[in-house]
């Protein structure tokens, strides 16, 4: 009998191939019970990619996680969305992002500078985590004082955003709400073109934003310019590392945005998204009642062999394909292309300067059942 999908059991916290595995060998569509509320999960790239790029029946607008939320900002379903979407959307396009290249590429070498004379440390803290944070601060124009403390309220909403009782996360994510706020009323009157001032002083239809709807965009901007990015990274070295693949990456033998693709595609920091159904539907044998929670699963489709040869090998030299870790439609993601720049400058760099690398175990699994990566990655340089 084929094992029932857990997808929060120590096995698939483990490793989520499994869970992508138990759906892809099961039916088109798998309800899920043991979560408050209940949730229908698909798994085939074909539903997804389909479902992804039907918005009025899968809405987005009542959270993008299992718990149903209000819509705030780019996280509505149209018309609301495509406002939100067209007043952040330049800041995230890719004649924008290449601008932030050089410096990049500078925040990498100092941060690995500050290990530089270590023979142990930790990928996640010197590199992973401070850089997509200083740089998505930098885009916003929030202060880097403190990225240790903002690092703790994105981990809080992304805890949140999974969690079958987010409140012990609220008291964190009033904390973060309360400085935006304040930063939001000074910035409202001054001549800053970042994006922060910018949201400060949008109007809809005439009519200044709140702060609680300023507050709920810088959010979203906020934990999807860090956290996925911060899992891509960790991912990679820690894939290559375990797959011996590390040298031949330093050597130049790899290219390496296909490589991040394939990293991206067999460890997806994002497993999934929800929608919600705008009406009765159908997948397959399955009827799915309105109002009712949908599990997109990334990491499935992104191994689903009726698109993937071989899907469960790690190839760096796989052949492109469209795979679904940034989603697709309407909602795809705002920061791919700054994830990949991200990615590619800290992996450049970190793969010039210690080409040694060695794991030290395999450090920390992020806590939340929807996101993959390494909270924790120790290494140790030989050379």
């Amino acid at each position: 009998m084929q094992p029932a999908v857990t997808l929060m059991s120590p096995e698939e916290m483990a490793d989520p191939s499994i869970s992508a595995e138990r759906l892809l060998n099961g039916p088109r569509c798998t309800h899920f019970t043991s979560f408050d509320p209940p949730f229908y999960i698909v798994s085939r790239y074909a539903d997804i990619s389909d479902l992804l790029r039907r918005p009025h029946d899968f809405l987005s607008g009542h959270g993008q996680g299992p718990n149903f939320a209000p819509a705030a900002g780019v996280v509505s379903d149209p018309p609301t969305h495509t406002f939100y979407r067209k007043l952040v959307q330049g800041d995230f396009l890719p004649g924008t992002i290449s601008s932030l290249r050089a410096r990049m590429y500078s925040l990498a070498e100092t941060m690995l500078d500050q290990v530089a004379d270590q023979p142990a440390w930790d990928i996640h803290d010197a590199l992973a985590f401070p850089l997509p944070v200083t740089i998505i601060c930098d885009i916003l124009g929030i202060p880097t004082d403190d990225i240790e403390q903002f690092k703790l309220w994105s981990d809080a909403i992304g805890a949140a955003l999974s969690a079958q009782d987010p409140t012990p996360y609220e008291a964190e994510q009033q904390r973060m709400r309360e400085y935006l706020v304040a930063l939001l009323h000074e910035r409202r009157s001054t001549d800053d073109d970042r994006l922060l001032a910018r949201i400060a002083r949008a109007e809809q239809h005439g009519v200044q934003l709140t702060d609680d709807e300023a507050v709920g965009l810088i959010l979203q901007l906020f934990v999807a310019g860090n956290e996925t990015t911060t899992s891509l990274i960790t991912n990679f070295v820690w894939r290559m590392l375990a797959n011996g693949l590390w040298q031949e990456f330093c050597a130049g033998n790899l290219e390496t945005q296909q490589a991040i693709t394939e990293s991206l595609r067999f460890d997806p920091p994002l497993l999934g998204l929800f929608r919600t159904t705008a009406r009765d539907l159908q997948i397959g044998d399955t009827p799915i009642p309105a109002n009712t929670k949908i599990l997109l699963h990334y990491g499935a489709g992104n191994r689903d062999p009726a698109v993937f040869t071989q899907p469960h090998v790690f190839d760096v030299n796989r052949p492109r394909k469209n795979i679904l870790s940034f989603g697709l439609g309407i909602h795809v993601c705002l920061g791919r292309e700054l994830a990949r720049l991200e990615a590619q400058a800290a992996l450049e760099v970190l793969a010039r300067r210690f080409p040694n690398l060695q794991l030290e175990g395999d450090g920390e699994r992020v806590a939340p059942f929807l996101f993959w990566g390494r909270h924790k990655l120790p290494v140790r340089h030989t050379g």
